[in-house]
């Protein structure tokens, strides 16, 4: 019976099929895909052919319609046909569904955040300074695509070549815990036949096994903004022996960031500020703050350092070290007027440190 749908529907569609789950979940949807256009071409096949066949012909005296009052055979075939067909599509779209929600209890767990217009993921793999007690995990931050005023004639396709990857092993079991800081988003990697809504206040899961080495898209399937469209991400699939290598170096780059901290030593400014530029594209900063001085929906980073603002209270403010940490770790602590409080930007003590020091630097 399946080989025999597989042939029937097969023809749909050829996307590609990149976990453990995507077969079953293709095979559902080609089916329901499938069964609706052979009943579309016999609906509207017999629809064309009797408008052709029993049409009323220029000049024809008018006819008596037949009248029938039933036909037993034709009833029972087309009461009982459809009742198997709809059989046939919930067994296998429960038996997908089932397998999408059993999350696998040795899956490795990756905490997700979605806010406009970016992906924030968080890996169960930290490191930790004796010292201090601190400790650092691998964190990675989507961008989002859309041109900017900096670069407004930038193609899409040409910057989500340099996208942020999210990378995974092959044959590994992964699951997501996600969640939102502003409105409803949902995460989708198509390859792997996986889609989730993230919705804030609310922990949602799904899981995947990569079983192909490559790279992959995700995407946001909910408008959530103006900027939606470029709310993609790029997941690599790796080797476990290259993933277990590229964990060990990213690992041993946190550590040596946690223990440089600790230490208390000179700080190499020049690359702070490197990190800062990029946490301005990472974080998604650069949707309202400009770098040129000119008016966005935030007051513009160029010569903002050692300004003077005033509040939607009345009160004023100097744009020192101190209120650009607490508005990027607090947004709504204390609000420029003339502008809307900021969302959270996922923004945390180590990256607030290399944006004010790109900010300080913007004269």
């Amino acid at each position: 019976m399946t080989s025999f749908m597989h042939t029937v529907v097969g023809f749909i569609t050829h996307a590609p099929t990149a976990s453990s789950l995507a077969a079953d979940v293709k095979f559902a949807a080609d089916l329901i895909n499938g069964i609706s256009l052979i009943a579309f071409i016999l609906v509207e096949g017999v629809l064309i052919y009797f408008v052709i066949k029993y049409r009323r012909k220029k000049g024809e005296p008018d006819k008596q319609t037949l009248y029938l009052t039933h036909h037993t055979t034709a009833e029972i075939i087309w009461t009982v046909l459809p009742t198997i067909i709809l059989a046939v599509i919930f067994y296998y779209g429960v038996a997908s569904f089932v397998k999408l929600r059993d999350m696998p209890k040795d899956g490795e767990i990756i905490q997700l955040t979605a806010r406009q217009w970016i992906w924030d993921i968080k890996y169960p793999y930290c490191v930790k300074n004796a010292k201090t007690n601190s400790e650092k995990c691998i964190k990675l931050t989507s961008k989002n695509v859309n041109p900017t005023p900096e670069n407004p004639k930038a193609l899409q396709d040409e910057l989500q070549k340099t996208q942020t990857q999210f990378v995974v092993a092959k044959g590994r079991k992964y699951v997501m815990q996600m969640t939102s800081t502003d409105v409803i988003h949902s995460f989708t990697i198509p390859a792997f036949y996986v889609k989730q809504d993230v919705v804030p206040g609310l922990t949602s899961r799904l899981w995947f096994e990569p079983t192909t080495v490559g790279e992959f898209v995700i995407t946001c399937n909910e408008y959530c903004g103006d900027k939606h469209s470029g709310m993609l991400g790029k997941i690599r699939v790796m080797e476990p022996a290259d993933f277990d290598q590229w964990k060990s170096a990213q690992l041993a780059s946190l550590q040596k960031e946690l223990d440089q901290d600790a230490s208390g030593g000179p700080v190499d400014e020049s690359a702070l500020i490197a990190k800062g530029k990029e946490l301005y594209g990472a974080k998604g900063c650069l949707a309202c703050h400009t770098l040129t001085g000119a008016a966005g929906a935030a007051p513009t980073f160029k010569g903002l350092f050692g300004k003077e603002e005033t509040l939607t209270t009345g009160a004023k403010v100097k744009v020192d070290e101190a209120y650009l940490k607490e508005s990027m770790l607090k947004p709504a602590a204390k609000v420029v007027k003339g502008y809307a409080p900021m969302p959270n930007m996922g923004v945390e003590e180590s990256d607030a440190k290399a944006l004010v020091a790109f900010i300080k630097s913007l004269k």
